[in-house]
Protein backbone atom coordinates (compact mmCIF):
# COMPACT_ATOMS: atom_id res chain seq x y z
CA UNK A 1 0.00 0.00 0.00
CA UNK A 2 1.40 3.43 -0.85
CA UNK A 3 2.06 5.74 2.10
CA UNK A 4 -0.83 7.94 3.16
CA UNK A 5 -0.04 11.49 4.22
CA UNK A 6 -2.13 13.44 6.69
CA UNK A 7 -2.24 17.22 6.93
CA UNK A 8 -2.21 18.56 10.50
CA UNK A 9 -3.04 22.16 11.35
CA UNK A 10 -2.97 23.26 14.98
CA UNK A 11 -4.56 26.43 16.33
CA UNK A 12 -1.48 28.52 15.53
CA UNK A 13 -1.47 27.20 11.96
CA UNK A 14 -5.14 28.10 11.48
CA UNK A 15 -4.54 31.55 12.94
CA UNK A 16 -1.53 32.06 10.64
CA UNK A 17 -3.75 31.58 7.59
CA UNK A 18 -5.19 35.05 8.39
CA UNK A 19 -8.42 34.34 6.56
CA UNK A 20 -10.16 37.56 5.60
CA UNK A 21 -13.70 38.41 6.62
CA UNK A 22 -14.84 38.15 3.00
CA UNK A 23 -13.19 34.74 2.55
CA UNK A 24 -15.03 33.44 5.61
CA UNK A 25 -18.38 34.87 4.56
CA UNK A 26 -18.07 33.63 0.99
CA UNK A 27 -17.03 30.11 2.05
CA UNK A 28 -19.84 29.69 4.57
CA UNK A 29 -22.47 31.19 2.27
CA UNK A 30 -21.38 28.77 -0.47
CA UNK A 31 -21.65 25.89 2.01
CA UNK A 32 -25.13 26.89 3.09
CA UNK A 33 -26.21 27.20 -0.53
CA UNK A 34 -24.84 23.71 -1.24
CA UNK A 35 -26.85 22.40 1.70
CA UNK A 36 -29.95 24.04 0.24
CA UNK A 37 -29.29 22.33 -3.10
CA UNK A 38 -28.97 18.98 -1.28
CA UNK A 39 -25.31 18.65 -2.19
CA UNK A 40 -24.42 17.80 1.39
CA UNK A 41 -25.18 15.18 4.00
CA UNK A 42 -25.65 16.80 7.42
CA UNK A 43 -26.55 14.57 10.35
CA UNK A 44 -27.99 15.78 13.67
CA UNK A 45 -25.35 16.62 16.26
CA UNK A 46 -24.76 14.23 19.12
CA UNK A 47 -23.92 15.09 22.72
CA UNK A 48 -21.44 13.25 24.92
CA UNK A 49 -21.63 14.08 28.63
CA UNK A 50 -18.71 12.26 30.26
CA UNK A 51 -19.16 13.87 33.68
CA UNK A 52 -22.48 15.51 34.68
CA UNK A 53 -20.65 17.39 37.46
CA UNK A 54 -18.22 19.09 35.07
CA UNK A 55 -20.73 21.64 33.70
CA UNK A 56 -19.85 20.77 30.14
CA UNK A 57 -20.17 18.29 27.31
CA UNK A 58 -18.89 17.40 23.85
CA UNK A 59 -20.74 18.18 20.63
CA UNK A 60 -20.11 15.59 17.90
CA UNK A 61 -20.98 16.92 14.44
CA UNK A 62 -20.95 14.90 11.22
CA UNK A 63 -21.32 15.91 7.61
CA UNK A 64 -20.12 15.54 4.03
CA UNK A 65 -19.92 17.64 0.88
CA UNK A 66 -20.36 16.23 -2.60
CA UNK A 67 -18.37 17.57 -5.58
CA UNK A 68 -16.52 19.83 -5.95
CA UNK A 69 -15.49 19.76 -2.25
CA UNK A 70 -15.61 15.97 -1.90
CA UNK A 71 -14.85 15.78 1.81
CA UNK A 72 -16.50 14.18 4.81
CA UNK A 73 -15.84 15.34 8.32
CA UNK A 74 -16.38 14.72 12.00
CA UNK A 75 -15.90 17.59 14.43
CA UNK A 76 -15.73 17.11 18.19
CA UNK A 77 -16.05 20.32 20.20
CA UNK A 78 -15.94 20.50 23.97
CA UNK A 79 -18.25 23.08 25.53
CA UNK A 80 -17.31 23.66 29.16
CA UNK A 81 -18.93 26.68 30.77
CA UNK A 82 -16.47 27.19 33.64
CA UNK A 83 -13.27 27.02 31.59
CA UNK A 84 -12.73 30.75 32.09
CA UNK A 85 -11.78 29.96 35.69
CA UNK A 86 -8.74 28.13 34.27
CA UNK A 87 -7.95 30.79 31.69
CA UNK A 88 -9.24 28.54 28.89
CA UNK A 89 -11.82 29.15 26.15
CA UNK A 90 -15.11 27.40 26.73
CA UNK A 91 -15.06 25.71 23.32
CA UNK A 92 -12.12 23.67 22.01
CA UNK A 93 -11.95 20.71 19.68
CA UNK A 94 -10.70 18.98 16.56
CA UNK A 95 -11.95 18.44 13.01
CA UNK A 96 -11.16 15.22 11.11
CA UNK A 97 -11.55 15.36 7.32
CA UNK A 98 -11.80 12.19 5.20
CA UNK A 99 -12.30 11.14 1.60
CA UNK A 100 -16.01 10.23 1.32
CA UNK A 101 -15.33 7.68 -1.45
CA UNK A 102 -12.78 5.45 0.30
CA UNK A 103 -12.59 6.66 3.91
CA UNK A 104 -8.95 7.77 3.71
CA UNK A 105 -8.16 10.36 6.43
CA UNK A 106 -7.05 13.63 4.81
CA UNK A 107 -6.51 16.16 7.61
CA UNK A 108 -6.73 16.87 11.32
CA UNK A 109 -7.41 20.53 12.04
CA UNK A 110 -7.86 22.47 15.25
CA UNK A 111 -11.57 23.17 15.48
CA UNK A 112 -11.62 26.02 17.98
CA UNK A 113 -10.94 28.98 15.68
CA UNK A 114 -12.86 27.39 12.82
CA UNK A 115 -15.94 26.92 15.00
CA UNK A 116 -15.85 30.53 16.17
CA UNK A 117 -15.47 31.86 12.65
CA UNK A 118 -18.06 29.54 11.11
CA UNK A 119 -20.65 30.41 13.74
CA UNK A 120 -20.07 34.12 13.28
CA UNK A 121 -20.36 33.80 9.51
CA UNK A 122 -23.67 31.90 9.76
CA UNK A 123 -25.02 34.63 12.06
CA UNK A 124 -23.95 37.36 9.64
CA UNK A 125 -25.31 35.60 6.56
CA UNK A 126 -28.62 35.03 8.34
CA UNK A 127 -28.85 38.76 8.98
CA UNK A 128 -27.84 39.52 5.39
CA UNK A 129 -31.03 37.87 4.15
CA UNK A 130 -33.39 38.31 7.10
CA UNK A 131 -32.56 41.63 8.76
CA UNK A 132 -34.02 45.00 7.84
CA UNK A 133 -32.01 46.61 5.06
CA UNK A 134 -29.97 49.58 6.18
CA UNK A 135 -29.73 48.31 9.77
CA UNK A 136 -27.32 50.54 11.69
CA UNK A 137 -27.58 49.56 15.37
CA UNK A 138 -26.48 46.16 16.72
CA UNK A 139 -27.31 44.79 20.17
CA UNK A 140 -25.32 41.66 21.02
CA UNK A 141 -25.80 39.64 24.23
CA UNK A 142 -23.04 37.19 25.10
CA UNK A 143 -19.25 37.46 24.99
CA UNK A 144 -17.89 33.91 24.64
CA UNK A 145 -15.70 32.72 21.76
CA UNK A 146 -18.16 32.77 18.89
CA UNK A 147 -19.52 36.19 19.92
CA UNK A 148 -16.47 38.04 18.59
CA UNK A 149 -17.00 36.74 15.07
CA UNK A 150 -20.74 37.39 15.27
CA UNK A 151 -20.07 41.09 15.80
CA UNK A 152 -17.07 41.37 13.50
CA UNK A 153 -18.71 39.75 10.50
CA UNK A 154 -22.05 41.46 11.03
CA UNK A 155 -20.23 44.80 11.06
CA UNK A 156 -18.43 43.81 7.87
CA UNK A 157 -21.78 43.45 6.12
CA UNK A 158 -23.69 46.33 7.72
CA UNK A 159 -21.11 48.92 8.80
CA UNK A 160 -22.99 49.77 12.01
CA UNK A 161 -23.19 53.28 13.43
CA UNK A 162 -23.63 51.87 16.93
CA UNK A 163 -22.66 48.53 18.50
CA UNK A 164 -23.70 47.55 22.03
CA UNK A 165 -22.65 44.38 23.83
CA UNK A 166 -23.68 42.82 27.11
CA UNK A 167 -22.74 39.72 29.09
CA UNK A 168 -23.38 38.56 32.62
CA UNK A 169 -19.88 39.16 33.99
CA UNK A 170 -18.70 42.82 33.94
CA UNK A 171 -15.07 41.87 33.31
CA UNK A 172 -16.13 39.74 30.37
CA UNK A 173 -18.24 42.37 28.63
CA UNK A 174 -15.70 45.15 29.23
CA UNK A 175 -12.86 43.09 27.74
CA UNK A 176 -15.11 42.10 24.84
CA UNK A 177 -16.02 45.70 24.04
CA UNK A 178 -12.37 46.77 24.31
CA UNK A 179 -11.20 44.08 21.89
CA UNK A 180 -13.92 44.91 19.37
CA UNK A 181 -13.23 48.64 19.62
CA UNK A 182 -9.59 47.95 18.80
CA UNK A 183 -10.21 45.53 15.94
CA UNK A 184 -13.16 47.30 14.31
CA UNK A 185 -11.72 50.80 14.68
CA UNK A 186 -14.95 52.18 16.12
CA UNK A 187 -16.40 52.49 19.64
CA UNK A 188 -18.24 49.44 20.99
CA UNK A 189 -20.26 50.03 24.13
CA UNK A 190 -20.58 47.53 26.99
CA UNK A 191 -23.97 47.87 28.69
CA UNK A 192 -24.79 46.84 32.25
CA UNK A 193 -28.10 45.14 31.39
CA UNK A 194 -30.02 43.41 28.63
CA UNK A 195 -32.59 46.13 28.06
CA UNK A 196 -30.15 48.95 27.32
CA UNK A 197 -28.27 46.61 24.98
CA UNK A 198 -31.16 45.51 22.78
CA UNK A 199 -33.81 48.24 23.04
CA UNK A 200 -34.03 50.19 19.80
CA UNK A 201 -31.46 48.00 18.03
CA UNK A 202 -32.04 47.09 14.38
CA UNK A 203 -30.39 43.68 14.81
CA UNK A 204 -30.34 41.71 18.07
CA UNK A 205 -28.16 38.65 18.60
CA UNK A 206 -28.76 36.52 21.69
CA UNK A 207 -25.69 34.34 22.34
CA UNK A 208 -25.77 34.09 26.12
CA UNK A 209 -25.29 31.02 28.26
CA UNK A 210 -28.32 29.67 30.11
CA UNK A 211 -27.94 26.66 32.39
CA UNK A 212 -31.73 26.33 32.25
CA UNK A 213 -34.44 28.10 30.21
CA UNK A 214 -35.34 31.40 31.88
CA UNK A 215 -36.55 34.79 30.65
CA UNK A 216 -33.82 37.40 31.08
CA UNK A 217 -35.61 40.28 29.39
CA UNK A 218 -39.27 41.01 30.00
CA UNK A 219 -41.08 43.49 27.79
CA UNK A 220 -44.45 45.13 28.22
Amino acid sequence: MPPLYLTYLNALDVDALTLTDDQLLNAIEAGLAAQGRKETVIEPRMHLVPDPQANGHFNVLRGAFKAPVNLAGVKVIGDYVDNYREGLPSEMGLLLLMDPHNGVPKAIIDGSHLTDMRTGAVTAIGAKYLARKGSKVLGHVGARGTAYWNVRLLDRLFGFDEIRVHSRRPESREAFAKRLTRDLGKPVWATADWRSCVEGADIVVEASRLSAPEPLLRTE
